[in-house]
């Protein structure tokens, strides 16, 4: 009896078990079946997002109509501070609705503007569409910044340079971007009198006023800089400006001119030209003047002259010439004895330390006047021997 009885249980039991085993297998099997998400509702990439006060901002928008009927939805933005402005638009249009069809996507943008003065914390946006058969909402987190926020900068490598109004000054400047878009930045510089600037991509050659960056990225920009020989010796100061849109940056540069003589040389009344005998020393009155900014030390006067000549100088060096003064100088010149009357072309020269100065001077050589009077007395002598020679043999 007792074995007919544990017989009997372990029949049931095993009937139990078979009996539920295709119920355990279709549980499991609804369970790890993927359900395709489908219904109505609304997106954007990044519903959480820091931004400054007083930037307008744009947030992508996409509604889904994952069902098989088209709907209308009315669209409502909610949690709005005062004083900001928002816009939804749809294809350039602003909008306060949206028609998707079935199965199918729609876009739009939800433009919002916090004012400057907007309190540096985190805002809870809420943004509803209400499609008749339901609503979705899109919360939107916007965290207002107290740190600058789309900030241009632009950095020399060597704000302060040296040199004379000869020189040739070369700034290089790092211009970033500091904006989320990508930007055209145009190129200023305010600089005083007698100052000549070029932008240079680089160290490129084509001159520019303006230079895409990148959002994120850099530029490197060369400022170049010539002065008029005019501009005096001193400490000057450069700034240089940039600006896209609402993103700005300035550099504050340096320039210490320390000036450069230039010499000038000028002959008698202001003239390149003179007359001189054959033989004979003949003196000029030149005057060397230093037109710089600066004074013209160790100044020394040469000549290149024809063969046979000689020049001097009175006197032939001159230890400083101050910027804007003169010096008179009385320049010598002795033609050769054998010269022909003529033109010919004396070059005087004065040299000092870090700049130099050339002049022709034209010399019409004439002859002496002593040698003529000799030829006419070779003529007359000639013209008596013949008269006498005329009278005396001329009887016979």
């Amino acid at each position: 009896m007792y074995d007919k009885s544990r017989m009997l249980t372990g029949a049931l039991v095993a009937c139990t078990l078979l009996s539920s085993a295709p119920a355990f297998a279709q549980t499991d099997t609804m369970q790890t079946a993927a359900v395709p998400p489908h219904g109505f509702w609304i997106t954007t990439p990044a519903p959480d997002f820091t931004a400054g006060a007083g930037k307008a901002i744009s947030i992508p928008l996409t509604v889904i109509n994952d069902t098989e009927t088209p709907h209308r939805a009315a669209l409502t933005l909610s949690g709005v501070p005062d004083g900001w402005t928002y816009a939804l638009k749809g294809h350039g249009y602003e909008v306060a609705a949206a028609m998707v069809g079935p199965r199918d996507t729609g876009d739009l943008t939800l433009e919002l503007t916090p004012p400057t003065d907007a309190a540096p914390k985190a805002y809870q946006l809420d943004l509803k569409a209400d499609y008749g058969d339901g609503a979705v909402d899109l919360p939107i987190s916007l965290t207002i910044s107290d740190a600058p926020m789309d900030v241009a900068t632009l950095e020399p490598e060597l704000p302060a340079l040296r040199g004379s109004v000869k020189s040739t000054f070369k700034y290089k400047l790092k211009l970033t971007n500091g904006g989320a878009e990508d930007a055209l930045f145009n190129l200023d510089a305010d600089v005083p009198p007698g100052f000549q600037t070029t932008f240079k991509k680089g160290y490129g050659s084509d001159e520019i006023t303006g230079i895409p960056v990148k959002a994120g990225a850099s530029e490197d920009v060369t400022m170049e800089g010539k002065l008029d020989n005019a501009v005096p010796a001193g400490n000057y100061p450069i700034h240089v400006a940039t600006v896209a849109g609402d993103q700005k940056a300035a550099a504050d540069l340096a320039l210490e001119v320390t000036g450069s003589p230039e010499l000038a040389l000028t002959g008698p009344q202001g003239r390149l030209s003179g007359k001189a005998v054959a033989g004979e020393a003949s003196s000029f009155a030149f005057k060397l003047d230093n037109t710089g900014s600066a004074p013209a030390e160790g100044v020394k006067l040469a000549a290149s002259n024809p063969n046979g000549w000689t020049v001097s100088f009175q006197p032939a060096q001159v230890p400083e010439i101050p910027a804007g003064a003169s010096q008179d100088i009385n320049v010598t010149i002795k033609p050769t004895e054998k010269a022909i009357a003529g033109d010919y072309m004396v070059t005087l020269r004065a040299n000092a330390e870090g700049t130099s100065q050339s002049a022709q001077f034209r010399t019409t050589v004439e002859t002496s006047t002593m040698w003529g009077i000799v030829g006419l007395g070779i003529i007359g002598i000639s013209v008596l021997v013949l008269a006498l020679a005329v009278m005396r043999y001329g009887r016979r």
